[in-house]
């Protein structure tokens, strides 16, 4: 049973990078839990050069909160910097830092929280490199940088317990538990484990070519593109998918990865300047682009990915036993239409979010899960419904052999609100922005004794896998970008908690 809180103080977090993510869903829901009694944001840090706009926006918005400012860097901390940090953490108590920055500082800021002994929350992905989609080096230091902060944890661990969330937000969705529910189910009324997985995710992100050149928020002039942007959630999703349906004596003890991507030279083939001036208005179309398609193309040799798909293998004795494709991608049915982008590029330009997941357990089951949006604006708050194209659209298909499991239809369908009353979910507003309250309270669950590490529902060694397979994703690309066998193995390690 949970403990009362009311005795307890609020949990103290510390904040790392104030960027649209965390304005939309890390504030918000602190300010909801300040206002319960349970939390409470005491200092936020963001770079240098956002200095101006992030401290309007915190006199506005939070103006008890500390603001503190640190230079932009992507590798090894300066340590001056968590100096200041460790410093401002023992001044201000934090118990948890949340770590939304840019991802290819994720690494080290998450070596410093550990070096700290803090509680963690980091946002996906766990990091990405620069040059990811070139360097077979940095597309091998994903899955060190893993490493190195499991050991990181693990030590910690010998001295102090802490918790190390990744927010992988579809672990907290109900929809999803609802289908892991039913996937374990039928993995033990018949032995059956997950057989095929066909996941697809589109968020409609029409960039135009001067935009991918030089916008800073979801980068491609980094060297990586979708997989490292959304893409990590659909990697651990199709993770857990299988996880559920695993018995002991059917574990796969490697994984083949293959890929393939769409990179901006690829997109400017299939819309070009003249495509554009046409859709545009040739002198409205020269007066948005910088740069002519020969100079995009020199500019785009090392960029990253617009859209990637691939093929999952998971074997067990060198026999294939369950296949996954995952479609990612940000080039599809979008909203927009028109040339200069808004103040807001993560819900305000024009992207629309298409996700699918079909889930097969042999010949006894197949599961779909569809959400569709028609809507690029996304911040009304409106009932559950189960309509195609609104804002909360989901909805869930389960098929089964009724009669092989003796039961009464072939067909269930289970609407956002079936959902919700079979799970107890509590789902105000739009179902997605909810579910994202849901890492910060199991984190304060923990903080107030009320879960243990074995009752999180994402701490980090549970991440290997999918951050394997991240890695693997690039270095497949590499391989057949290089004229090399794009087949890459991971193997799998029982020891981290995996499968």
């Amino acid at each position: 049973m949970a403990q009362s809180n009311d005795n307890r103080s609020p949990v103290r977090f510390l904040l790392i990078g104030l960027g649209p993510h965390a304005k939309r869903t890390y504030i918000p829901h602190l300010k909801a839990f300040e206002s319960e009694g349970r939390a409470t944001l005491v200092a936020a840090v963001d770079v240098q050069e956002n200095q101006q706009s992030i401290t309007e926006y915190q006199q506005k918005t939070c103006p008890n909160v500390e603001l503190h400012f640190v230079p932009f860097f992507t590798t090894d901390m300066p340590a001056y910097v968590a100096l200041k940090l460790t410093h401002l953490a023992i001044r201000l108590r934090v118990s948890f830092v949340i770590i939304a920055t840019e991802p290819l500082a994720h690494t080290a800021y998450g070596l410093w929280a550990l070096s700290s002994g803090l509680n963690i929350i980091m946002d996906k992905p766990i990091s990405t490199r620069r040059d990811v989609c070139t360097s077979f080096r940095e597309a091998h230091g994903i899955a060190d940088d893993f490493t190195n902060l499991l050991h990181g944890y693990l030590n910690l661990q010998h001295f102090k317990k802490t918790c190390f969330l990744v927010n992988s937000h579809r672990r907290y969705h109900p929809g999803f538990q609802f289908t892991l529910q039913k996937i374990r189910e039928i993995q033990e009324k018949t032995g059956c484990p997950v057989t095929n997985v066909n996941t697809t995710h589109c968020d409609g992100q029409w960039r135009m070519p001067t935009e991918i050149v030089d916008q800073r928020y979801h980068t491609y002039n980094m060297g990586y593109g979708k997989v490292s942007h959304s893409g990590y959630h659909f990697l651990d999703t199709v993770y857990q998918f299988v996880k559920a349906g695993i018995s002991e004596d059917k574990r796969p003890d490697r994984i083949e990865i293959v890929s393939s991507f769409v990179q901006p030279n690829g997109f400017l083939m299939q819309l070009n300047t003249s495509d554009y001036e046409k859709l545009f208005g040739a002198e409205e179309y020269r007066e948005a682009c910088k740069y002519s398609d020969e100079e995009l193309k020199e500019l785009f040799a090392s960029f990253g990915e617009i859209d990637a798909s691939i093929q999952l293998t998971f074997l067990r004795e060198s026999e294939a036993i369950a296949l996954a494709q995952i479609n990612l991608q940000h080039n599809g049915f979008a909203r927009r239409h028109w040339l200069m982008p808004p103040a807001d590029l993560y819900k305000g330009n024009g992207r629309v979010k298409h996700e699918m997941h079909e889930i097969k357990s042999g010949p006894f089951q197949t599961v779909i899960v569809n959400s569709k949006q028609a809507n690029d604006k996304h911040d009304r708050s409106r009932p559950s419904d189960a309509l195609l194209g609104s804002d909360n659209h989901f909805e869930i298909q389960v098929f089964r052999n009724c009669d092989m499991l003796s039961e009464s239809a072939p067909l269930r369908t289970f609407t956002v609100g079936d959902i919700d009353r079979e799970c107890g979910a509590k789902t105000p507003g739009l179902l997605s922005e909810n579910v994202k309250r849901g890492i910060l309270e199991e984190a304060i669950d923990f903080a107030e004794g009320n879960k243990d590490i074995g009752d999180l529902r994402s701490n980090f060694a549970d991440h290997y896998i999918p951050v394997y397979i991240m890695s693997a994703i690039y270095i497949s690309h590499i391989r057949r970008k290089t004229g090399l066998s794009p087949v890459v193995a991971v193997g799998v390690n029982y020891q981290n908690g995996t499968f």
